[in-house]
């Protein structure tokens, strides 16, 4: 085989489209996402699980060790936050083409690679492709479980049961929560099968029981129990339970910011650039349909109810909003709503056709154009709010606050991490002592207590207090005790 039909191999494979749209993906990224991030309140602790520069801050039950472990190659040899971006960078693209992969082998490889494209296209996920979440990669194994799911129903792969019980096991790894409920549909699927329904049940299950494995142990060790880690994590969590304005919530979120909580007094006012947001339901429906008259309505209909289950348990089951959230649920519709764009896009015959063809990739451009237009807008938001931190540990080293040292209040878990302290909560989601334990901390290290919201804590009565203002404005106030000496007053 000569240069010529390798390189003509190479761009009809059916994966080509979709790698092309993950070096896009790729791309915007390191563009648009700027490397320059600082990390956020929730990276910080999953970092610091697995970080040597940094102690480890407390780990509260609703949490998973999945994403800790993708980032600890890189977090154990280097504490540049650039590299872990670019690191995470070429994660999330890669898993981007293997989440899709098996769904090239069942449909076109055009209609995926929309569905990839619809999915990256987001704000959501091309904000959080470079940082060290979990949500993305909850994507990315649900995705790749129902391909796979469908391959070993029908047996047109050898290892694919061993493929569809890495995926879920992936998911459960990630966060267990979803991963049970990606399981009920996927369950659901394998009781309609044929002679291969216990292969499939035996990958599903057994999938989901290893990767959540490590957090039954530790529910176990820390907890007393799965149950009871569960009813620690629903009462961090704000009481986990039927939240229907959870809808109201996550469109008032959608374009404005990271975490909406609390997220009350919302309303159904649609922005322009979200009024993509309520379609979704009409759009993957009217993908189904197209792939009934196709016949492909069973291939198409697996993702769809996934999506739709996983979607479901954040807007009517959770009390708050975030649109990181709704990630999984994405990237599972998109393949619906890939087979009614394909469809959409090829109605008609000649000119008809080229009109057709011309609406939709019109109305693709506008789509991509207000999401990059949100994206610039939180990337811009983010990167001053986070500049706060640097500010706030560097007045803390002026007044004296050096390691070995433990910060409270407000932010500690975050604002800890970037001053090489150990955070310490009395009270909230972060909760890991009670008074006389952070109390005593005063004795063996430089103790602060950091707010600039909530009022004096009681137990800092007597304490010296300090107050500044951060770059973005806001006023913060340190209170510390009289011994270790501290700072002069500003």
């Amino acid at each position: 085989m000569n240069l010529r039909d390798r390189s003509s191999r190479c761009l009809t494979h059916p994966c080509t489209p979709l790698v092309l749209v993950a070096v896009l993906y790729a791309a915007v990224q390191l563009v648009a996402v700027t490397t320059r991030m600082s990390l956020g309140w929730d990276e910080t602790v999953y970092v610091s699980q697995v970080s040597p520069h940094v102690p480890t801050a407390f780990f509260s039950a609703p949490r998973a060790r999945g994403v800790t472990l993708l980032a600890a190659p890189l977090v154990a040899v280097t504490s540049s936050v650039a590299s872990l971006r670019v690191y995470m960078t070429v994660l999330s693209s890669v898993g981007l083409v293997i989440a899709y992969w098996p769904w090239t082998r069942l449909l076109r490889p055009v209609t995926v690679a929309l569905a990839a494209l619809l999915l990256a296209c987001l704000w959501t996920v091309q904000f959080y492709g470079n940082e060290v979440m979990p949500n993305l990669y909850v994507a990315y194994g649900a995705v790749a479980a129902t391909g796979w799911l469908v391959h070993t129903i029908r047996g047109t792969h050898r290892l694919a049961p061993l493929w569809l019980a890495l995926s879920v096991a992936f998911v459960a790894l990630m966060r267990p929560g979803d991963a049970a409920w990606l399981a009920l549909p996927l369950l659901g699927a394998v009781a309609f099968a044929g002679r291969r329904r216990l292969v499939a049940l035996a990958a599903v299950v057994g999938g989901s029981l290893a990767g959540a494995a490590q957090w039954i142990v530790e529910a176990y060790v820390r907890f007393g129990g799965p149950l009871s880690r569960l009813h620690t994590a629903s009462r961090s969590e704000g009481g986990l339970g039927w939240h229907p304005e959870g809808i109201r919530m996550e469109l008032h979120a959608l374009n404005d910011r990271l975490l909406c909580r609390p997220c009350g007094g919302t309303s159904w006012h649609v922005q322009p650039l979200a009024a993509w947001w309520p379609l979704v339901p009409a759009l993957a429906a009217g993908g189904l349909v197209l792939a009934a008259r196709g016949g492909r309505l069973r291939l198409v209909a697996l993702p769809t109810v996934c999506g739709a289950v996983l979607g479901a348990s954040y807007l009517l089951l959770v009390g708050y909003a975030a649109p990181r959230f709704l990630i999984p649920a994405y990237a599972l519709l998109a393949i619906p709503m890939a087979e009614l764009v394909r469809g959409a896009a090829t109605l008609g015959r000649g000119r008809w056709r080229l009109a057709t063809a011309g609406l939709v990739a019109g109305c693709l451009v506008v789509q991509v154009a207000g999401q990059q237009v949100v994206l610039g807008h939180m990337v811009r938001s983010q990167h001053r709010a986070r500049q706060d931190y640097g500010a706030i540990t560097g007045r803390l080293r002026w007044l004296g606050v050096r390691t070995p040292c433990t910060l409270a209040g407000e932010q500690a878990p975050v604002l800890a991490f970037y001053a090489g302290c150990r955070s310490m909560q009395v009270a909230g989601n972060d909760a890991s002592t009670d008074r006389a334990g952070l109390l005593s901390q005063a004795s063996t290290t430089h103790l602060a207590v950091v707010e600039y919201d909530n009022p004096r804590p009681r137990y800092t009565r007597g304490w010296l207090r300090y107050t500044f203002t951060t770059p973005t404005g806001r006023e913060w106030r340190v209170y510390l005790p009289p011994h270790p000496p501290a700072a002069p007053r500003t």
